[in-house]
């Protein structure tokens, strides 16, 4: 059973937020996308992000991570490894 791990405005959010998941191994789907009042009502016409039930805390807890990381500084040279 597919459970909504996300909401969000625009489509775009809801592809960055699917390829993440589906970049650690979980099946995401975009949903709602054709809302003519995208983001309006959260929750009624909001762009979907789903996962199965069985990958949703790991999804979530996903999503929070990505969420709270730093960006990277563009002025500071990247590690080599």
């Amino acid at each position: 059973m597919l459970k909504i791990v996300a909401e969000y405005i625009y489509e775009y959010e809801a592809e960055i937020a699917k390829g993440l998941l589906e970049s650690e191994g979980i099946d995401a789907m975009v949903s709602n996308v054709n809302s003519p009042y995208p983001g309006v009502l959260l929750g009624k016409h909001g762009v979907q992000l789903l996962v199965n039930d069985y990958d949703l805390e790991s999804a979530q807890m996903i999503l929070e991570n990505a969420r709270n990381a730093e960006p990277a500084d563009p002025t500071e040279p990247a590690d080599e490894a």
